[in-house]
């Protein structure tokens, strides 16, 4: 009974700590946001569903013992905040571009590809403080169900994952359908203010990454 009881306790603290890690929106959240207004709850949700999965990339390689190469090698975790900025300003302004001159889908970058879910994953697995956060959680919160046993670990990592699909589903809910009641120039300049937010991110990343190669 106590197994069970302890089960329960794990996959609870880890859907509330999914569900909660999950509320502040990053650059994936903000696309998702972005293709719920833009084309519904389904497109918006797949994008979710990819930032998701490379969330659990990051799990695995950290819990594979790979966290070395981001805490011991500063060079190379700078090169990486570098790289990620570049990616994020040249994706967006692309699909900026393409928004504004009416271009064909097909000539978009990978961030307003068909495949959402690519879009998802991208975007999260190059944006540095993804592994930044799993590391701390890896620390602090896997660590004490590790500690328990291995099914308790894999159940609070379940947990974790369920709990950030849980809220980017109500999310992309809430926004698919809160703005179909406003008009298409508001619904344009909320787009428009993702794109321009997703390009300072990526410009703070590069000057951040200069910063941590050079000091």
């Amino acid at each position: 009974m106590f197994s069970v009881f302890t089960i329960f306790k794990a996959m609870l603290i880890g859907f509330f700590t999914g569900f909660v890690a999950s509320i502040p929106l990053g650059p994936s959240g903000l696309e998702s946001v972005s293709r719920s207004i833009t084309k519904g709850f389904r497109e918006g949700f797949k994008v979710s569903l990819g930032a998701v999965s490379a969330d659990i990339v990051y799990i695995i390689i950290i819990n594979l013992g790979f966290v070395e190469i981001f805490t011991r090698n500063p060079k190379f975790h700078s090169l990486f905040w570098i790289v990620s900025g570049i990616v994020l300003i040249l994706s967006t302004k692309a699909s900026f571009k393409s928004t504004n001159s009416d271009l064909k889908l097909e000539k978009s970058t990978f961030r307003h590809a068909s495949n959402g879910f690519l879009t998802g994953f991208f975007i999260t697995f190059l944006n540095p403080t993804t592994p930044s956060l799993w590391i701390a959680l890896s620390g602090t919160v896997f660590n004490v169900w590790r500690h328990h046993g291995r099914i308790f670990f894999i159940f609070s990592i379940s947990s974790m994952m369920i709990g950030s699909i849980t809220w980017f589903c109500f999310l992309n809910i809430l926004v698919s359908r809160g703005f179909k009641k406003f008009n298409p120039k508001f619904t344009n300049n909320t787009t428009k203010f993702s794109d321009y937010f997703l390009i300072a991110l990526g410009i703070i990343f590069i000057i951040l990454g200069f910063y941590k190669f050079i000091f």
